[in-house]
């Protein structure tokens, strides 16, 4: 009896790996995020994949360089999942010497925030819910254009 159920436990686990969501290929993407039709420097991009099954692992992130471009990673793996992707853009982290809680620390940080240009950035673009922004990836287009207004 043990193993007969033993047996009917690993065909059920072997069907039920065989029968799971395919996972979404990741293909490279990059761009250039623009409010107002300036470069957006020092903000974080992220996409995130309208599919069932999976979790948080497949939403890309990258942060902005000083000409708004930026360069998704997903996974451990440069891109972004191919399909529908709702799309944040939001503030990027701080520096980490400006993390803490220290005077030292709050000063750099009021310092670096006030130094950020074009901003405020609005924040209906840093809610997923909110954002009007979607992007269909694909595997023969690379580059995509964010284009944020106030």
């Amino acid at each position: 009896m043990a193993r007969v159920l033993s047996a009917a436990a690993l065909l059920a686990a072997m069907v039920a790996a065989g029968c799971g969501p395919t996972p979404p290929a990741i293909v490279p993407v990059e761009g250039v995020v623009l409010l107002d039709g300036k470069p957006l420097p020092g903000a974080e991009v992220q996409f995130v994949p309208m599919i069932q099954g999976f979790g948080g692992e497949y939403i890309a992130v990258a942060v902005t360089d000083e000409q708004g471009r930026f360069k998704l990673a997903c996974n451990g793996r440069e891109g972004a999942s191919a399909g529908e992707n709702r799309v944040t853009v939001s503030e990027g982290p701080l520096p980490d010497e400006f993390r803490g809680q220290s005077a030292k620390a709050q000063m750099g940080a009021s310092k670096f925030l006030a130094g950020l240009k074009n901003r405020p950035i609005p924040e209906k673009y840093g809610n997923l819910a909110q954002s009007p922004l979607s992007v269909t990836v694909t595997p023969d287009r690379k580059d995509y254009e964010l284009t944020l207004t106030r």
